[in-house]
């Protein structure tokens, strides 16, 4: 866990809430060691912010509902304090953390208990609902909101990565047609100047051995001729150079490269199945293996390296593996023999992989015997799977924030209709009591609960010493009358008042 001089600013930002409640809670202020608490919980959760995110998230829940406790009815306004607080860390969990399944879990968890806190301590329903109310609305949607934007950065990065590829895949494409352009010459130059020189050589033969010239002509010609078959040798070396477009090739078959590695120093063990028919398939996988025994001598020397090749009438499947070292992961230099054999592979129609797996380095490819359609690259599907991605948290978030206004009316609903039909005081028992009866007899009489515990606003008053309960009048939560209470009081046990209070 770091702290730095860049966490200032959001300590202050959390904590302002905290210390200006009191302006708007002027009738319920908060204490000075609820400030001092708040402030410090504000540095707690900027502390944890990034190393751990979730626990910041649960850290500010806890403290927004603690608010609700020693003031149930007016809490709401206190918890105001820590609302910022509350979305500023869901949010960050959900674009920080990577595994929301786990982590929604462990956050619906922790919202259980601190919600079932607040019902033991608080010994308020409301406060309960407003609980799980602010978990809903504080943290759930603004951390399904995080994850929204953490996927759309993925698709932003996945993006740039696709645009990288392409332009590596333009390259490599313009090489192979510089590759191309410089073979077409070479076959040009073969087949116009190799041709051109061997007349001009057959010609100065015929003049070596005429009659009519004399020795020194004779020599001189011969060295003419000699000169011509030598610049007609060297002409067809250089061909030779120009025509190999993907580098030397060190032998014409698998099993020869293996040879060569072997004598070389190398542990290679090789496992070759199926009939190998000279062509272009053949030779893209010895260039393979070629490339992979290149990479396994400059990155793991010393190491074991199996290949195996398995060639059929459809297709040739090449894979060699060796033994990861070190801490870094083997690549051929710079990485760019990897991406030409991956184009070269996907030109042909095949599938290429290399990368680590399973403690060892394998490098596999198939190469089809007729090309087929190139299939999209790994960039193309990285990028559609972000954007599927970035389609699915939105389609989430929205889906919650819909479900979650669900919910929260059929639960607001459904506490008030519990809250109203369990404190109904029937019209028939609130007639049979009497002022002066004991609350012992007419005990039987009352509902299990109270419809509210604090008197309302337009409360009248009450006898001197009195304590007053409030139930409901009608079990309809949803008739107009439904507001309306009867109110007993009592004083030391004994009905000393009872009213009916219209709202």
């Amino acid at each position: 866990m770091k702290v730095s001089i860049r966490d200032v600013p959001w300590w202050l930002a959390l904590s302002a809430p905290v210390l200006l409640v009191n302006v708007v809670a002027a009738t319920d202020p908060l204490n000075g060691w609820e400030i001092a608490l708040g402030v410090g919980v504000a540095g707690i959760t900027v502390a944890l912010r990034r190393t751990w995110p979730l626990v910041a998230t649960v850290v500010a829940l806890a403290a927004w509902a603690g608010a609700l406790i020693p003031r149930p009815d007016s809490g709401v306004i206190a918890a105001l304090a820590f609302t910022p607080m509350l979305i500023a860390t869901s949010y960050n969990a959900g674009f920080r953390v990577r595994r929301h399944r786990d982590a929604l879990v462990r956050l619906a968890l922790a919202t259980g208990v601190v919600s079932l806190l607040v019902l033991v301590l608080a010994h308020d329903v409301g406060a309960w609902l407003v609980t799980l109310i602010g978990a809903l609305l504080f943290a759930l949607i603004p951390w399904l909101l995080g994850r929204h934007h953490q996927k759309y950065r993925a698709l932003v990065r996945a993006g740039w990565e696709r645009a990288e590829q392409l332009e590596r895949q333009q390259q490599i494409v313009g090489e192979q047609a510089r590759l191309q352009e410089r073979t077409r010459i070479a076959s040009d130059m073969h087949d116009l100047l190799g041709h051109q020189l061997s007349l001009v050589a057959l010609r100065i033969g015929a003049l070596e051995v005429a009659p009519s010239l004399d020795a020194g002509h004779r020599e001189a010609a011969g060295q003419a001729r000699a000169s011509v078959t030598d610049a007609a040798e060297r002409l067809r070396e250089v061909v030779e150079v120009l025509r190999d477009d993907s580098g030397p090739v060190t032998g014409e078959s698998v099993a020869e490269l293996v040879e060569q590695a072997r004598a070389a120093g190398m542990a290679v063990a090789l496992a070759e199945t199926g009939e190998v028919v000279q062509s272009m398939r053949a030779r893209a996988v010895c260039r393979i293996v070629q490339e992979a025994l290149t990479n396994a001598a400059k990155h793991a020397p010393g190491a074991a390296v199996t290949v195996e090749v398995r060639h059929t009438a459809d297709e040739s499947e090449v894979s060699v593996a060796n033994p990861l070292t070190g801490d870094r992961e083997p690549v051929s230099s710079g990485g760019y023999g990897l991406v030409a054999l991956a184009e070269r592979v996907r030109l042909a129609g095949g599938t290429f992989q290399a990368g680590p797996e399973r403690g060892r380095f394998l490098l596999s490819a198939r190469i089809p015997q007729v090309a087929q359609a190139i299939e999209a690259s790994e960039s193309a599907a990285r990028l559609a799977r972000a954007e599927g991605q970035v389609r699915s948290s939105r389609n989430i978030a929205v889906a919650a924030a819909a479900a979650s206004a669900v919910v929260l009316g059929l639960l607001t609903a459904g506490i008030t209709a519990f809250d109203t039909i369990t404190s109904v005081l029937p019209p028939a028992a609130y007639d049979r009591m009497q002022v002066g009866q004991s609350r012992s007899s007419i005990e039987h009489l009352l509902p299990a609960r109270t419809r509210i515990d604090d008197p309302p606003d337009a409360d009248p008053p009450r006898p001197p010493g009195a304590s007053c309960a409030y139930y409901s009048t009608h079990h309809d939560p949803f008739d107009e009358r439904s507001g309306d209470l009867y109110r007993l009081c009592f004083r030391q046990d004994v009905l000393v008042g009872k009213d009916y209070l219209r709202r």
